[in-house]
């Protein structure tokens, strides 16, 4: 099995990690770098990360002080985002010419979004009606 040949190496990461506060990074490059290893007996940096997360090594995610510090949350977009009514270019042709009388346009102003701050409504009628 190919798990069993690395063993060593795994060995040799658990190792450094905990006496020498090595990074998992670091060890692989070392290692490689050495020639104490050869690149077929070490596994790349994202595998021991993983290695890590799933429990298979000595080495536990509290060892690895710069890995808790970093934010590895990935955003997502979501797909059912909720629409506030029709966008303004679906409005009709005739709006856009502002010759009928009683199309009003509306802006609202919101404050700091503490939650509780004065807002601002502006309508505006755009064409006043002929008599």
């Amino acid at each position: 099995m190919d798990s069993l040949k690395k063993a060593p190496f795994l060995a040799y990461v658990d190792a450094h990690v905990s006496e020498d506060n090595w990074s998992l990074d670091a060890c692989v490059g070392r290692a490689l770098q050495s020639g104490k290893f050869a690149r077929s007996e070490v596994v790349c940096t994202k595998t021991l990360y993983r290695y890590v997360d799933l429990g298979l090594m000595g080495t536990r995610n509290h060892h690895l002080p710069e890995k808790l510090r970093r934010n590895t949350k990935t955003r997502r977009v979501r797909e059912n985002k909720k629409k506030l009514g029709r966008s303004i270019e679906e409005r009709s042709k005739d709006v856009d010419t502002r010759e009928e009388f009683g199309h009003w346009e509306a802006d609202l102003v919101i404050g700091q979004k503490s939650g509780s701050d004065q807002v601002l409504l502006t309508l505006a009628e755009r064409k006043s009606r002929e008599y």
